[in-house]
């Protein structure tokens, strides 16, 4: 009954590009997620609509040691209308 699993390959995880990054247990950076996930809402899931707020929470997470800090222009920031932090 088993037999045909015998002839699949094993499989192998690999972690994603960036590596993990830890949860905000104790939600530093929840307000931040908070007005993303609000503005999400408000604007029918368009990510465009909700950049500045998007940032924000990024922004929040690498000041709290949450993720790595990383340039704006690698997390699609590059845009000269939005002020760099």
């Amino acid at each position: 009954m088993a037999s045909h699993t015998f002839s699949q390959k094993k499989f192998i995880p690999t972690p994603p590009e960036k590596g993990s990054f830890p949860l905000d247990h104790e939600n530093i950076c929840k307000k931040y997620m908070l007005k993303y996930m609000s503005c999400l809402r408000k604007n029918s899931d368009k990510n465009s609509e909700c950049r500045l707020e998007a940032k924000d929470y990024l922004n929040c997470r690498m000041e709290n040691e949450l993720m790595a800090k990383e340039e704006w222009s690698k997390l699609g920031f590059a845009l000269k209308n939005e002020s760099s932090n």
